[in-house]
């Protein structure tokens, strides 16, 4: 997959491998030279079923894991070469997002702005913006171990947006929520790349997400198996 030589990338990956080692000494080639570009400003999806590829994939553009080979940069930036530069740069959504439930929405959404560095002042202006976008205002006060499903992945999407990320990585966000829930998220998201042009690269299983996205990845057993728009 490639851009035109003037198009802003927010990830540029060439001929990436990435293999695991399994217990039983099975050797899994998770990236199997995957090569793509995703341009600034756009929503990407990843997809393909359970072992494609994708959560690797994100995990390697967030800098927690490097690539065994090949070239990965995130926002111009070289991530094996300098990994918290981009950490500084993006917010990263695992499928499992660390919430506290012994913490209640507003204590959850303070402790990640605590830990992103955000002024009171910058907090005043986006918490009512958060708030407002995840109808989570109401619940400020509530314990996060008693929000549903889908509130627990709506605040978590808020502490990824506590500070203002420039790539936003999103991993299966929508996975065990029910459908009212999911359609909530997908609205956020869209609001997010439509209105504030935030870029966005999410994995799904889902191939109906994936019609909402501007550009898709096919993966599936580590290679890139098709690329374009979601009518292709």
């Amino acid at each position: 997959m490639t851009t035109d030589a003037q198009t802003p990338l927010a990830l540029r990956g060439r001929d990436i491998r990435k293999t695991f080692r399994r217990a039983t000494g099975e050797i899994v080639n998770a990236l199997d030279g995957v090569s793509l570009d995703v341009a600034q400003g756009t929503l990407t999806a990843l997809v393909g079923p359970d072992g494609a590829g994708k959560t690797t994939l994100i995990r390697l553009a967030t800098g927690l894991i490097f690539a065994d080979a090949g070239e990965l940069t995130v926002l111009d930036v070289d991530v094996a070469a300098d990994p918290q530069r981009v950490q500084d740069r993006i917010s990263y959504m695992p499928q499992k997002f660390g919430l506290y439930e012994d913490l209640s929405v507003q204590e959850n959404l303070d402790l990640y702005a605590d830990l992103h560095g955000v002024s009171h002042e910058e907090r005043k202006q986006r918490y009512p913006r958060l708030m407002e976008m995840t109808a989570l205002g109401p619940f400020t006060r509530r314990l996060a171990g008693r929000l549903s499903g889908g509130m627990k992945q709506k605040l978590g999407l808020a502490c990824t947006l506590v500070r203002s990320p420039e790539l936003l990585l999103l991993d299966e966000p929508t996975v065990g929520v029910d459908p009212l829930s999911r359609r909530e998220l997908w609205d956020i998201i869209l609001r997010l790349v439509n209105e504030q042009k935030l870029s966005v690269i999410l994995s799904t299983s889902y191939l109906d997400e994936a019609e909402r996205c501007g550009h898709v990845v096919v993966l599936h057993e580590g290679k890139m198996l098709a690329h374009g728009d979601p009518a292709e």
